[in-house]
């Protein structure tokens, strides 16, 4: 959990050696499964010895050419080849022992910043190339104006990998400060191998977005998603240097929490030893390209993982979390089929651009193709995308549902975008599963989502929290960008049995009715409808949750209907 800590005045100055270590053994005690920990923030915000920043070291990233980044992302875009860039890397070669400033503070302790400054940087962030925290000791990130902080990291973070990346930090400046309590004096480690520049702002913290998605792609808090969402809750975005691709939290059947996490292998797998996983950043609204303030928080992430397995024949790459995702995230597990049984329907839930969390439907039968592999019938094509929706670069890696709400493949890539939604294409789950015939478990899904060797086919999704709570977009009116104040209808009775009356309360003409699903799909429709009432039958359709939607001059006002 990389808790973002707003400072707006300077702690108070009484930061006693007993009482941070109280603090931080408090901390430890309460979030033993989070991704840090509350220690009362950086300790030179407490300390008049440590409070002038002037004596800090400071290193200039170098300039690099941006139009050339940006004209490159465009063109790796289009067929959204590799991660999605969000930052140039700058390598670096900092370390403990070769650069920053000690101090020591009225305690005996000591502590080790160094600042880092790319000038026009809308945020920064780093990779430690090294890093190991002896108990006791932490690092905190934060920006110039010391109001965003990011931390603190402790010895829970210490992995088998040494790696650990950092989430965001607004601006164009960023401070790394290394506590170290005496008793560990020299056990330590850093190496800052990465700074990144971040020129696209993908934590919406700016009011203009630089390539944000476009406007087409539909949130995950939209009425078209009330039926998924569970896999929804399994979906996070990856953030791995200064690129950006999406990915799926996977059950397996022994169904006991290991946080496997699947993604494309041309995102990279074998090298996100020090990614971050962002789950649940989404919209607070529907159909806005702007997130809440409940959404701008780096409050439900993972940091660094485990490669596992990849194949480039289906494109996919498995990974294990570094961490298990602790209840208050919420997180799913999804469920999945290995069959390779045409799907009649296709949906995809990602993070186009880094872009908050959106979702694609594929309405019609998907077929196998070549697509992007070197492998015949290797990936499901999507012909083309509907209900006005589409991937982009940062959907890379995204997982392809079925009707079943089982995982059947992951974006590899395509053409579509918002103007000309066609040619998608997922690597098949089922080759991934035997990884095209290898005999490697480094190659293939099978050892790890199997790992009893059960041979089961499909398996349903799990959630580790119990049942969870229905969003309450799914039990209101629907999103009030669909709503139309000019177009006011009744319908009744509602619950309904056998049919349902609407009562076109304004008597307007040439106005079309449809009934939908949980999941969007069509149920029946009634056009150019004339007069003021319209008379839906029922009879043949299973008990549960509808949508009515009445459709006039391209605006639509849409009411629930539960049948029983």
């Amino acid at each position: 959990m990389n808790i973002f800590c707003i400072f707006t005045d300077q702690f108070k100055k009484t930061t006693m050696k007993k009482t941070i270590t109280l603090l931080l053994g408090l901390a430890l005690t309460f979030t033993s499964f989070a991704q840090t920990v509350n220690t009362g923030g950086p300790v030179s915000f407490t300390s008049s010895k440590l409070s002038d920043d002037s004596k800090i070291e400071v290193q200039v990233m170098p300039v690099f050419d941006l139009e050339r980044q940006l004209d490159e992302d465009l063109i790796n875009q289009a067929n959204k080849v590799g991660p999605f860039r969000f930052g140039y890397e700058h390598i670096t070669n900092y370390s403990l022992q070769n650069s920053g400033t000690w101090q020591t503070t009225e305690e005996g302790d000591k502590i080790w910043r160094i600042k880092f400054s790319s000038p026009g940087a809308l945020s920064m962030n780093v990779i430690f190339n090294d890093f190991f925290i002896p108990n006791g000791a932490s690092v905190h990130l934060y920006n110039k104006e010391t109001d965003m902080v990011e931390g603190a990291y402790t010895s829970f973070n210490n992995n088998a990998n040494n790696m650990l990346g950092s989430d965001l930090i607004k601006g164009e400046s960023i401070v790394v400060e290394y506590f170290e309590p005496s008793e560990v004096a020299g056990q330590g480690r850093l190496l800052i191998g990465m700074v990144v520049h971040g020129y696209v702002d993908i934590n919406g913290w700016y009011p203009k977005k630089v390539n944000e998605s476009g406007a087409c792609n539909k949130d995950v808090v939209c009425w078209d998603a009330c039926g998924w969402v569970d896999e929804i809750r399994s979906v996070a975005r990856i953030s791995n240097g200064g690129g950006l691709c999406s990915g799926t939290l996977m059950n397996n059947t022994d169904e006991d929490g290991t946080p496997y996490f699947l993604t494309a292998n041309h995102c990279g797998p074998s090298s996100m030893g020090s990614a971050v996983f962002r789950f649940n950043y989404d919209s607070g609204v529907c159909a806005s390209q702007s997130t809440s303030s409940s959404t701008q928080t780096a409050s439900n992430s993972i940091n660094g993982s485990s490669f596992k397995a990849s194949n480039a024949a289906s494109d996919f790459g498995l990974l294990e979390l570094n961490s298990t995702p602790p209840a208050n995230y919420g997180v799913y597990y999804a469920g999945w089929d290995n069959g390779g049984a045409s799907p009649q329907t296709g949906v995809s839930i990602h993070h186009p651009s880094g872009d908050v969390k959106k979702i694609s439907f594929d309405d019609d039968p998907l077929t196998g193709a070549q697509g992007l592999s070197s492998v015949s019938n290797s990936e499901w094509r999507i012909e083309a995308w509907e209900r006005n929706t589409t991937t982009e670069g940062g959907s890379s890696g995204s997982g392809l549902w079925d009707e079943n709400h089982h995982l059947v493949g992951q974006l590899h890539g395509g053409q579509a975008t918002c103007s000309n939604s066609v040619n998608d294409y997922y690597g098949k789950f089922s080759m991934s599963w035997t990884g095209n015939g290898s005999a490697s478990s480094s190659a293939r899904l099978s050892d790890w989502l199997d790992p009893s060797g059960s041979g089961v086919t499909s398996l349903d999704g799990y959630d580790p929290n119990g049942e969870f709570e229905t969003p309450a977009f799914c039990l209101t009116s629907i999103s009030e960008k669909e709503k139309n104040p000019n177009i006011f209808f009744e319908m009744y009775p509602n619950p309904a049995s056998s049919n349902v009356t609407i009562d076109l309360v304004n008597g307007l003409d040439d106005v079309s009715v449809e009934l939908v699903d949980m999941q969007g799909r069509l149920i029946s429709s009634y056009s150019d409808v004339k007069g003021a009432f319209v008379s839906i039958d029922l009879s043949l359709v299973s008990n549960g949750v509808y949508f009515i939607k009445v459709i006039s001059e391209g605006t639509i006002q849409t009411e629930k209907l539960i049948v029983e």
